[in-house]
């Protein structure tokens, strides 16, 4: 059975523009939020520096997208850290919504539906993402796409 793999232009177009996206959206939330004075200083000494972190992240995403659509065999690098960390950070985020969903605001435990419901929730995001990360990772390290990027380079 042959590993399934996605065209380079693909890849390099859609990590563009979702990067673009998240990097546009989180900056202008930031912006929107320091300035109507939302934020409590309790945030700007813990929470900031993770989501600067996360901002660079995305950062990184987006300049490699576009390295691999020039042609730059460190785009290739670039964006397959980004998959991983992509990834990592997909699952953390879905177990910390599953973990929150066993303290019930009103105190009452989730019931079984309930559990469907709040898994349901989580994979129906998460799986989409890890398994287009996952192909994308299997499709940059192929040998096609080494060749592929040396002979631009050349």
């Amino acid at each position: 059975m042959a590993i399934p793999t996605l065209p380079l232009a693909f890849i390099g177009w859609f990590f563009a523009i979702v990067s673009f996206a998240a990097l546009a959206i989180g900056v202008l939330l930031l912006h929107q939020l320091f300035r109507s004075g939302k934020i409590p200083p309790e945030y700007l000494q813990s929470r900031i520096i993770s989501d600067f972190a996360l901002l660079l992240v995305w950062l990184i995403g987006l300049v490699s997208a576009f390295g691999l659509l020039n042609g730059f065999s460190w785009g290739r690098t670039g964006l397959e850290y980004f998959c991983w960390v992509l990834i990592a950070l997909t699952l953390l985020a879905g177990g910390t919504r599953l973990a929150s969903y066993r303290q019930h605001p009103q105190g009452q435990r989730l019931t079984p539906r309930g559990w469907v419901v709040a898994i349901a929730g989580v994979m129906l995001i998460a799986l989409p993402l890890v398994a287009l990360c996952g192909v994308t990772i299997l499709t940059l390290r192929g040998d096609g796409v080494r060749q592929q990027l040396e002979q631009s380079q050349s």
